[in-house]
């Protein structure tokens, strides 16, 4: 179907994940250069965020990662799993308000149309290359309740306006975003190529997200960070955390987020 990805290769796989758990674990000891390495893990995902929430002067940005990162430290003994991170990030990010500033360009206005929930899934799905699972994980939402808010997101930011569609298009177009996540095997690509080329509006749809997926690319690389400027940034958080005392969960609060998955405090 010609789709086309900007899948990464850093997509943690279940050893990766172990080494990032053992990092967690010995960070919730105190262990400073142990939470620097999870830190680094997770930058690019706090800059891309914010940037698609409309900040784009740097010092904003610094200042709001520099916040998400003290928060996590200040909670990391509530942490055991690479999950809990996770879920915290998603709870820190949620929270920061969007940027509306004026010369936006038209992706950015589009992304500070959507809500916060569906900033993160980009971020995570199409930017970070996240899976249903780690998503799920993060936003406490079962898997088939993201898929509406994932296909209305890029609707949005298709700039797609048609309000009354039959149902086939509208398979056909949930089908489109869902392929950019996980492609279906090559002969069920094959029949959903050709409903769509039979579709005028569906193939509309599928050539914009097409574009916008190369837009994301140059998104995503503007908002990492150079190796300068993370050494800078990861040298002044060693520095701050190095006075911040993380809080220490009793002992009822490290059961409740041991069995239930509930992250205390929130």
């Amino acid at each position: 179907m010609g789709w086309l990805s900007i899948r990464t290769s850093h997509l943690l796989d279940s050893a990766s994940r172990g080494d990032l758990r053992k990092q967690i674990r010995n960070a919730a000891k105190g262990d400073v250069q142990a939470f620097q390495t999870v830190s680094d893990h997770y930058l690019n995902f706090v800059t891309e965020y914010l940037v698609v929430s409309g900040y784009h002067e740097q010092d904003r940005i610094r200042k709001y990662t520099r916040k998400v990162f003290h928060n996590l430290w200040l909670g990391i003994a509530y942490m055991r799993r690479v999950s809990d991170i996770e879920r915290q990030l998603y709870i820190y990010l949620k929270q920061i308000p969007i940027n509306v500033a004026p010369f936006q360009d038209f992706l950015i206005q589009r992304l500070t149309s959507l809500n916060a929930l569906q900033r993160f899934l980009v971020v995570g799905r199409d930017l970070e290359s996240w899976n249903s699972k780690n998503l799920t994980l993060a936003t406490r939402i079962p898997k088939y309740e993201l898929k509406n808010p994932i296909y209305d997101a890029w609707k949005v930011l298709a700039a797609f306006k048609a309000n009354d569609i039959n149902f086939a298009t509208n398979a056909c177009m949930e089908s489109v975003i869902e392929n950019m996540d996980c492609p279906s095997p090559q002969s069920d690509q094959r029949r959903l190529s050709k409903k769509i080329k039979e579709n005028p509006i569906a193939s509309a749809f599928k050539a914009e997200c097409l574009s916008l997926r190369c837009e994301l690319v140059e998104l995503r690389q503007n908002a990492r960070w150079d190796d300068g400027l993370k050494s800078e940034f990861f040298t002044e958080l060693t520095e701050d955390i190095a006075v911040i005392k993380p809080l220490k969960p009793v002992l009822s609060e490290r059961l409740i987020n041991q069995f239930s998955f509930q992250q205390v405090p929130h």
